[in-house]
């Protein structure tokens, strides 16, 4: 018997290993073929043609981070397999432009979360809620806040426009304002109720808007 008759079975079992796992990478069963890889592996760990047809699998799937360790190993192991080589430098600038993207995403987030914590001018967040409640609560980051301010008053507005005699009451109010002589009809009780509620709230908002963006800045320094 020759030397190399004993290694004939190792060699059969290696081979039915990597038809099995062509088959099931054709199927699109990729988690089946790479066990059968991971076999093969564990049978002949030092063969870089399996290394090689591993980075293939999961390039096709897309775990670069994987092809790229499966090539480095096939690469160690020939150094000399041109097409090894092409495969390893192919992965190795994927992974340079990954990390590059990965880098900006992250620049890109650090300047949004500095944007966050600039300090906010107290003038400027008194005037936005000033002219439209809940605006300059907006601008001191509290969007919260910012959003229920702007949701009671455009309710608020809201219902004039569907109750009977909102815009009755709309005139009788800048009428009372200007001149309480010229006020016509009568305004019900759910009207100036609304009105009591938005008056608050526009109150509240251009009251809390500065004295929030202050309290900010203070946390700031």
């Amino acid at each position: 018997m020759r030397v190399g008759d004993d290694l004939d079975p190792k060699r059969e079992a290696i081979e039915r290993l990597l038809r099995n796992a062509h088959i099931h990478q054709v199927r699109g069963e990729r988690t089946k073929a790479r066990e059968l890889l991971q076999q093969a592996l564990e049978l002949s760990p030092e063969e870089a043609s399996i290394w090689e047809l591993l980075g293939d699998y999961e390039k096709e799937a897309g775990n670069w981070q994987a092809a790229h360790d499966a090539y480095k190993r096939a690469h160690e192991l020939d150094p000399q397999n041109a097409a090894i080589e092409r495969k390893y430098a192919e992965a190795v600038l994927q992974q340079t432009r990954l990390q590059a993207q990965y880098q900006q995403w992250e620049r890109a987030l650090e300047g949004a979360n500095d944007t966050l914590t600039l300090p906010r001018n107290p003038g400027l967040a008194f005037l936005l809620s000033l002219l439209m409640p809940g605006v300059g609560q907006l601008y001191n980051g509290q969007f919260v806040k910012g959003g229920i301010i702007l949701g009671i008053m455009i309710v608020g507005f809201v219902l004039f426009l569907v109750l009977p005699g909102g815009s009755d009451f709309v005139y009788n109010l800048l009428a009372y304002l200007v001149n309480p002589a010229r006020v016509r009809g009568s305004v019900s009780g759910l009207q100036v109720f609304i009105a009591i509620v938005l008056l608050l709230t526009w109150m509240y908002a251009f009251i809390d808007a500065p004295l929030s963006a202050a309290a900010r800045n203070r946390l700031l320094e």
